[in-house]
């Protein structure tokens, strides 16, 4: 009988025990999801909804996530940035950056460098964003407004991944041809300072055309510009104005 309830009392010690260190465990764990860390060195960092959705993924350009529209994913190198995502899934924006590397790297006093952050259109690309391109010192800083077609974009993928598999040739030149022209998305604002130096907005038709240009010039000269489509100054102020000959676009 004493020995009875000699295991028995072992096993109540043995219970309390586990019971004890569960908690502790527990507790450790609970404590652990607001734990402050002074440093952290990662390769790629997810941020996710409760349900395991991502929201944005910080990382560098080896584990950045493939572009996906409409929940469609396609293959395309990415520089390092962060990358934001809506609630179906599909990415919306993002912040990238870097300078050019390798062979094409510095190559006496030329480089390259680049920076942007850009939000895009619903199941599409970017329609905003803030842009910085540096082609050693002749350099383009400014906001830009595209505008994007209706098509979404998972839809450009699927036909330009059948073009690929045609037989070279004039029909699959005709095919890649109405791609292009179906996907045209051009430029409809530009506001900040252009390779010549200008401080600049310029205001574009739907095909692309710079059709009004207001700034100032590198030698401080202001001008407002009104243009046809072919890019001739139609009208200038102030009207003494002498203005450039047509830029390509």
């Amino acid at each position: 009988m004493r020995h009875i309830e000699m295991r028995i009392r072992i096993l109540e010690a043995y219970v309390v025990v586990s019971l004890l260190a569960f908690g502790v465990i527990a507790f450790s764990a609970f404590a652990q999801t607001k734990q402050k860390i002074d440093e952290l060195t990662v390769e790629r960092l997810n941020v996710v909804e409760k349900n395991g959705q991502l929201v944005a993924v910080l990382a560098n350009s080896d584990r950045l996530p493939d572009p996906i529209t409409n929940g469609k994913a396609f293959k395309t190198e990415r520089p390092p940035g962060m990358i934001f995502y809506n609630g179906e899934g599909d990415e919306c924006g993002g912040l990238v950056f870097g300078a050019a590397s390798g062979a094409k790297a510095r190559a006496g006093d030329r480089y390259g460098a680049y920076g942007g952050f850009t939000l895009d259109q619903y199941q599409q690309s970017q329609a905003i964003g803030l842009i910085y391109n540096d082609h050693s010192g002749t350099r383009e800083v400014g906001l830009k407004v595209w505008d994007r077609p209706e098509t979404p974009q998972s839809e450009f993928v699927t036909r330009g991944e059948a073009i690929r598999k045609m037989a070279d040739g004039p029909e699959k030149q005709a095919a890649r041809k109405s791609l292009n022209e179906a996907n045209f998305s051009p430029t409809r604002i530009f506001v900040g300072k252009n390779k010549e130096r200008e401080a600049k907005v310029t205001l574009y038709d739907a095909r692309g055309n710079a059709r009004i240009n207001m700034m100032v010039d590198a030698a401080g000269i202001p001008r407002l510009d009104f243009l046809d489509e072919k890019g001739k100054v139609t009208y200038s102020l102030p009207g003494n104005a002498k203005p450039d000959p047509p830029r390509d676009k």
